[in-house]
């Protein structure tokens, strides 16, 4: 068990030739096994019954088990083997368990740990670990309630342990009570040194004054610092914490602050957007949009809001909303008058339907080629040789407002691609296609209203440009911006 010069220390052989059956449930052998493990191997080595029987006729036996049975909280038991000692640290714990008052278990445990030579502090980590990794969170908060903050020498394992429970914490909302804001500061620095880049992230928010779901502002012992905050957050962004990209374009996008920096924000929402925050894509897509002074820009604007939409961003959609212009007519009666069409003309039907879901004009309407125009975000009408003024037959970026309108792009996409250049062939001219389209109309009774918009070339020109856009949507742009 202790080793020799002829004979290393092995604990594994010894407890095997220990557990033989003659020699079972021998209190002198639990004595001499337990006298010779220290707390935490008598765990790692399933001694705990063992434990037991030498605590029935060894004080010192007893001492380590009344110290366990006070790491695991297990007051019963306490209550029972603490009467079988009458040390004077063990009439205390006697009074603090008919006083219920466990507030001053720290102090006892500090006491063992001094006067016995005991780890105690190593033994709540490792409980602690154990608990946190069978997912009993609040039993971990309490074990670790145990440690005081007053400690002169507090382990590496200890600080570990808590770093880890309070970003468990952090992760699923909830709030720690029980464990000093000290030492949770404390840990947080300890691991965040270590290039832990969870703790960064938390220390940093902390530093910052942004809300954490673990502690709070009063409780909160240090004064704020947004300089050390900042380096705690883009280690952390470095590292791989995307949200922290988005936290630091609060705090440089802040002109009012010391680390304001108008340059760094843009950087860091470009960061976060290029990790999929759904929120980045929104403020940089509304950003871009707003600066957007050609077609490309638009496009790149779209893309971002786009992607920000379908991962269920409301006010992304409502912006898209804005670039797609009305028709009027109910929906039921165009899906039935564009059915009827589908019997004589494919290719019309195809048309009408892209311009009821993107609210493209006749003239859009006619002369867009879906194989060309599509994007992932929806559809680009191209620049139109008919119109003779310069601004109104500029390309039209038209996102997707809905699942439909994008499944109807793909669609025609895919109907006009493998004709290709003799689509204009199978539909004649614009001309042609203008006159087929006024004729099917006034054969099946339909009104065009059903399917184009009426918009006004004001209207349309103002979509065209980001920065014309803007000057009509400060609405819509304030809420993704807010």
């Amino acid at each position: 068990m202790q080793g020799t010069l002829d004979f290393p220390k092995n604990i594994e052989y010894a407890l095997e030739y220990l557990s033989i059956p003659a020699l079972k449930f021998n209190k002198n052998v639990a004595v001499i096994i337990c006298s010779h493990l220290d707390i935490s191997e008598i765990l790692d080595y399933s001694q705990f019954e063992n434990l037991l029987l030498a605590a029935s006729i060894d004080s010192m036996a007893r001492v380590k088990l009344i110290t366990l049975l006070i790491i695991k909280k297990d007051f019963e038991q306490l209550a029972i083997w603490v009467n079988k000692n009458d040390s004077a640290w063990c009439e205390k714990i006697k009074k603090i368990l008919a006083d219920t008052s466990p507030e001053d278990f720290p102090n006892i445990l500090k006491k063992i740990s001094e006067q016995y030579d005991i780890q105690t502090l190593t033994i709540v980590a490792r409980e602690a670990k154990l608990a946190l990794n069978d997912g009993y969170y609040e039993r971990a908060e309490n074990i670790l309630s145990l440690v005081s903050p007053n400690v002169s020498e507090i382990p590496n394992s200890i600080f570990e342990t808590i770093a880890k429970t309070a970003i468990i914490a952090e992760e699923k909302g909830i709030r720690l009570h029980k464990i000093s804001p000290q030492l949770i500061e404390s840990s947080l620095q300890y691991t965040a040194d270590n290039n832990n880049n969870n703790s960064c992230y938390l220390l940093g928010r902390m530093l910052s004054g942004l809300k954490t779901a673990y502690i709070t502002s009063e409780n909160f012992s240090r004064p704020l610092n947004l300089r050390k905050a900042t380096v705690f957050l883009l280690k952390a962004a470095d590292g791989g914490r995307a949200e922290a990209w988005l936290d630091l374009f609060y705090l440089y996008s802040d002109y009012r602050s010391s680390v304001g920096n108008s340059a760094m924000a843009r950087f860091c929402l470009e960061k976060a957007s290029f990790f999929g925050m759904s929120e980045a894509k929104r403020r940089l897509g509304a950003l871009t949009l707003k600066e957007a002074k050609n077609i490309e820009q638009m496009e790149k604007g779209l893309s971002l809001l786009y992607e920000s939409s379908i991962n269920g961003d409301g006010v992304a959609n409502g912006i898209i909303q804005t670039l797609v212009l009305d028709v009027e007519g109910c929906e039921e009666e165009a899906d039935s008058a564009i059915e009827a069409v589908q019997q004589i003309s494919p290719l019309l039907a195809t048309r009408l339907r892209l311009a009821r879901y993107f609210g493209l004009t006749k003239l859009e309407a006619l002369s867009v080629n879906p194989s060309t125009a599509i994007r992932p975000w929806g559809l680009v009408v191209e620049r139109n040789p008919y119109i003779k003024k310069g601004s109104l037959a500029e390309p039209r970026a038209v996102p997707a407002a809905s699942r439909k309108a994008i499944e109807c792009i793909r669609d025609a996409a895919r109907e006009f691609a493998p004709k290709g250049e003799i689509s204009n062939l199978l539909e004649g001219s614009l001309r042609a296609r203008s006159l087929k389209q006024r004729r099917i109309f006034q054969k099946i009774n339909l009104q065009e209203d059903l399917f184009f918009s009426r918009a006004n070339s004001s209207q349309r020109d103002a979509l065209r440009i980001g920065t014309r856009w803007a000057q009509n949507q400060k609405k819509f742009l304030d809420q993704a911006l807010a």
